[in-house]
């Protein structure tokens, strides 16, 4: 518990004392050059560990340029550098009323890193007044915030803050991982890590591991000179518990000089060391020497009054007093060391229920914030599922439309290339049948002449027969030659190898008309069909009659006849009939 108040006062220092790389950023947007010029003189002096150059004045200055400017941003930094450069002489009930009226004032928005800057100074004070569940949401807010500025000095300290809370809250695990953090941060920084190793060796719970890492915190410290003392003291401390008081006194000495060198004033750690000091001489044995520098303490009794060092002091002095035989002194501090262990018994059972209430409520917080952020998750994989759906449906349905929008085109041109085929199909067989019933009028024409030919023949032939039967009737030819004559006229006139011949020619013309007339009426005769052929080529009766070697009568009976077998009626033309097969 002892350690623990100690680490609390100890987090007054660390809050204040920054990087001492000299070069360190200066990540305040500008306002005003004058003010600017001396916020960065406050911010070198600040981050070098030198604040004893820093000049009030300055301060004064500042105050002054932002009420003349009539700046509320430059106002808001005035308070946040006087709290700032005086918080070691201020108590947090006077700082966290002027950091939070600075934070209501900021512009959060334009000038974001000075809200991290004083949620960062809140998060200390509220830490020191054991207000931690205010500590934790103030310091993870301003580290976002030092996150996007890359400000990696002010992110390890965020995060040795939140180490120090947790420890004091106990919860060390948790401790334990912020600590990695706040080591990567300083590594980034180029800042010394004693202060890693210190708090590497509050969190070990081997003695000899914490020794080794106190040593190496003090190795390191430079002018980090409050967390160097503090490591002194609690090196010190586990020296005597492993009984090698004579190093440890070798450590107090040095102790002593660090703080005649930084900071010869401060009552607080002259006393602390102080007490360790004494305590090595108890534990030498020498008490008259113990007790020497005790009563030396008590001179500042008045000023340490609320602090838990009276309680080591009563307790050294109680058991001093016995080893030397003074049983009356003995008893008086055994009495103020009971009353004061009480009190803060009582203070320390008091301060149990805001650690527990603080865990109970970060926790919470956290767990709460888990939720949020899966909820988050789970709605951006959502956003991302329906994204996609849309952009596939989109894409699939763009793919569908060119689909389509193709597919009409090439049927339209599909369709433009038929219609022209089909129109140039139209064309050819139109200029085809007209060819083919060119030819058939042609050969039509040439079947005519041909049975015109062969009806002259006829007309010929039959005027020799008279001529020749005139010409024996008249004596002058010998009737036998007149018969032989007649016989091969009557031959000729016959007409039977002219029929089969005029069939034959007829029928590559007309395919399959005989047929067709046959199908029409089985009755047909030969002579039949003749007659129709001869119709079908336009002959007259007159030609068909000298063609028949009948007479045109005949063949008005004929076709007469013709038009009983085929079952045409009185208004049915026998001539379209026959050309229509």
């Amino acid at each position: 518990m002892i350690l623990r108040r100690l680490l609390i006062f100890l987090f007054a220092v660390l809050i204040l004392v920054g990087t001492a790389k000299a070069d360190y950023a200066y990540h305040f947007k500008p306002i005003n050059k004058a003010f600017d010029e001396i916020a960065m003189r406050l911010n070198q002096a600040d981050f070098a560990i030198e604040r004893q150059s820093i000049d009030p004045h300055w301060l004064d200055q500042i105050d002054s340029i932002a009420r003349k400017e009539g700046n509320k941003q430059l106002q808001v930094r005035a308070i946040y550098w006087r709290v700032r450069s005086t918080q070691m002489s201020a108590q947090p009930s006077q700082c966290i009323p002027l950091l939070e009226k600075a934070l209501k004032m900021n512009d959060n928005e334009t000038y974001d890193y000075d809200a991290a800057c004083i949620r960062y100074q809140l998060a200390g004070n509220y830490d020191r007044l054991g207000q931690y569940f205010k500590c934790y949401n103030e310091a993870k807010a301003a580290i976002p915030i030092f996150e996007k500025y890359q400000d990696h000095y002010f992110l390890g300290n965020s995060y040795l803050l939140l180490v120090q809370l947790f420890h004091e809250i106990s919860s060390d695990d948790e401790a334990t991982t912020l600590l990695d953090l706040a080591r990567d941060n300083y590594q980034k920084a180029g800042f010394q890590l004693n202060r890693i190793y210190f708090y590497q060796a509050v969190l070990n719970p081997d003695d000899n591991e914490s020794i080794a890492l106190y040593k190496k915190a003090i190795e390191t410290g430079n002018k980090d000179w409050g967390m160097t003392l503090q490591a002194y003291i609690n090196l010190n401390e586990l020296l005597l518990k492993r009984g090698r008081a004579n190093e440890a006194e070798a450590y107090s000495e040095e102790a002593f000089k660090m703080l005649q060198r930084f900071s010869p004033g401060n009552v607080i750690f002259h006393a602390m060391i102080a007490l360790n000091h004494a305590t090595i001489r108890y534990e030498q044995g020498r008490y008259e020497e113990t007790l020497d520098e005790l009563n030396a303490l008590q001179q500042h009794s008045d000023e340490l009054r609320d602090e838990y060092l009276m309680l080591g002091i009563y307790r050294l002095l109680w058991q001093t007093h016995e080893k030397l035989g003074h049983r009356d002194e003995a008893y008086r501090y055994l009495e103020l060391y009971n009353r004061k262990y009480r009190m803060q018994q009582e203070e320390i059972l008091k301060n149990e229920i805001p650690k527990a209430q603080a865990r109970e409520a970060i926790a919470r917080q956290d767990d709460q914030i888990r939720l949020l952020q899966q909820e988050a998750e789970l709605n951006r994989r959502r956003l991302w599922v329906l994204a996609l759906l849309g952009l596939t449906i989109l894409i699939g349905g763009g793919a569908l439309l060119v689909y389509v929008f193709q597919r009409n085109r090439m049927h339209k041109m599909e369709n433009r290339e038929l219609q022209k085929s089909l129109e140039q199909e139209a064309i050819i067989y139109s200029m085809n049948l007209k060819n083919y019933e060119d030819d058939i009028q042609k050969k039509d024409r040439e079947i005519s002449s041909s049975t015109l030919l062969l009806t002259n023949k006829n007309e010929v032939l039959k005027q020799l027969s008279e001529i020749t039967t005139r010409y024996s009737d008249d004596g002058k030819v010998p009737r036998e030659f007149v018969r032989e004559v007649n016989a091969v006229i009557g031959d000729s006139l016959k007409n039977d190898d002219e029929w089969s011949r005029f069939r034959l020619h007829f029928d590559a013309v007309h395919p399959d008309f005989f047929n067709k007339l046959k199908e029409a009426s089985p009755e047909l005769t030969e002579n039949d069909l003749r007659l129709c052929a001869y119709i079908r080529i336009g002959m007259r009766a007159k030609q068909i009659a000298e063609m028949l070697s009948i007479t045109a009568d005949s063949v008005n009976s004929n076709r007469y006849r013709l038009r009983k077998k085929l079952g045409l009626s009185r208004g049915e033309s026998l001539d379209d009939f026959v050309r229509k097969i």
